[in-house]
């Protein structure tokens, strides 16, 4: 009796032993097994999602094709019937800028079915301040909505100068867009962008300026003034009899 108590003692525990031995192997790593640590966020870093302190930023101008919007510079001359985007958008990587948001604006639309005058090209200009999550400067905020304008411009204006037909624009010493409407606010630098009015750019056609043709006018009054005088003083001094 007491050695079978026994034999059933040393089988309940082998059972045991064999039951808690894979459990312990599961717990207990294995050697050289690597362990995840989810940690917080370092002090400073940028939340996923949100702006990267050090993205590059910039706005880049689109010329819409009809079907896509495709890159081009603030150099580029569009033609009549252009539709031209600006976009302001962060680039990690150094990458090329976004384009603008939304479905590309249609000319006819904006613009109407008017023909331009001559001397001059009419342009529909569309500028997306960008996303203010991911493209904007931490802390700062893109205007609300965006610009949505039929601008006109003499025959050879630039992007960037039709562009400043629709906004205020400054750029720096490339040539290239630092601000529109003054956002983003951090970007200071850059000298305002005269719009290319019609009638004002290199090709917009021949003829004296305003200013000398209101001079020669001028001029010409006061010579025929001053020769009515003298006509004036002749006549009375002929008429007056001789003593």
């Amino acid at each position: 009796m007491l050695r079978a108590y026994r034999v059933a003692a040393a089988v309940a525990v082998g059972a045991a032993c064999s039951i808690s031995l894979p459990l312990s192997a599961l717990a207990a790593p294995s050697p050289g097994a690597r362990s995840t640590v989810l940690s917080a966020p370092a002090p400073g870093a940028a939340l996923p999602g949100a702006a990267d302190p050090g993205a590059t930023r910039a706005w880049s101008v689109w010329q819409s094709d009809g079907t896509a919007w495709l890159a081009g510079t603030p150099q580029d001359n569009p033609s009549d019937g252009s539709v031209i985007g600006w976009r302001f958008s962060a680039a990690p990587d150094a990458a090329a800028g976004e384009s603008p948001g939304g479905d590309l604006p249609s000319f006819q639309t904006v613009c109407g079915k008017d023909a331009a005058a001559s001397g001059h090209k009419r342009v529909v200009v569309a500028v997306d301040f960008g996303d203010g999550e991911s493209d904007a400067y931490p802390g700062d905020r893109p205007p609300a909505q965006g610009v949505l304008r039929c601008v006109a411009g003499a025959e050879d204006a630039t992007a960037a100068q039709l562009l400043a037909s629709a906004a205020e624009v400054r750029v720096n010493a490339q040539g290239d867009v630092v601000t529109v409407s003054g956002y983003p606010a951090q970007e200071q630098g850059g000298a305002a962008l005269t719009p290319a009015t019609p009638g004002t750019g290199a090709g917009s056609g021949s003829g004296l300026p305003i200013a000398l043709i209101a001079g020669g006018a001028g001029a010409l009054a006061l010579l025929g003034g001053g020769a009515v005088v003298a006509t004036r003083r002749r006549t009375r001094s002929t008429a007056q009899p001789t003593p």
